[in-house]
């Protein structure tokens, strides 16, 4: 039910993005447009492939192919996917800041959609086959175990920002619609102590995505420093204001 769903809400996203006035952005070259709409002919196919990975998931489920822990399996495909479609929509800004190109906006947002729809099925698959909805137990999970706080924190993180990435709540929300959607940095970090602290063996890999992670928020704050560095050259030094001398009076 879930992929028809997000299919129909990122349909609504590529409908949006075909009404771009392209020269309200400065471009007027026939050539580059060619090439900005051949790129968003690339969406549909990212988001084609981005299914892939429930696709493998399905086949490895019927065909009894998941191991000898099939639950522990499960947790693991989908965590993991999650995790890889956060770092590829953090990447999308580093692309756009580089390429100059502001239509990477919507493949951040397909990205991050994505990263949601995996993070329900990761959440799905420990509430349904995993606790078999039996609340208690849940309950108790929860408070006995510290790594399951930072994956509902970016759980919950990644859910608000699936609600409002649309353009009619961007627009309502106004400037706090930024600021909202910068609770990815914290929730991104949360992702990856969700993976760390529940391994008990080889740490090789969430390591190299707390790496990543790093580079792509370092690499935010860089531009940042460098804006606002560039900002304060801008703004004109006031010259300094003369003091008005007043006259001595002469004495007699």
């Amino acid at each position: 039910m879930l992929p028809p769903l997000l299919y129909a809400y990122i349909s609504v996203l590529r409908k949006q993005q075909k009404t771009i006035d392209y020269a309200q952005y400065g471009l007027k070259s026939p050539w580059l447009i060619g090439l900005i709409e051949t790129f968003s002919e690339a969406f549909n196919l990212c988001l084609l492939i981005s299914f892939f990975p429930l696709l493998i998931l399905m086949v490895l489920i019927m065909t009894d192919d998941l191991g000898g822990n099939p639950i522990e399996a499960f947790h693991l495909h989908t965590g993991i996917w999650t995790l890889r479609f956060l770092c590829i929509t953090l990447l999308v800004t580093p692309i756009q800041v580089m390429t100059k190109w502001r239509g990477m906006a919507h493949f951040r947002q397909l990205f991050g959609l994505m990263t949601f729809f995996y993070a329900a099925v990761h959440v799905y698959g420990y509430l349904a086959i995993d606790q078999a909805w039996v609340w208690s137990s849940i309950f108790r999970d929860i408070s006995e175990t510290t790594y399951i706080w930072w994956g509902l924190f970016c759980f919950f993180v990644l859910a608000l920002l699936a609600l409002t990435s649309s353009k009619p709540a961007k627009k309502a929300m106004g400037k706090s619609w930024k600021k909202l959607h910068r609770w990815i940095y914290p929730a991104s970090v949360a992702a990856v102590l969700h993976y760390l602290l529940q391994l008990k063996g080889n740490l090789a890999d969430p390591l190299l995505y707390g790496l990543l992670i790093t580079f792509l928020l370092l690499f935010r704050v860089l531009v940042w420093l460098k804006d606002r560095k560039v900002t304060r050259l801008m703004i004109p030094k006031r010259p300094p204001v003369e003091e008005e001398k007043v006259p001595v009076e002469e004495t007699h």
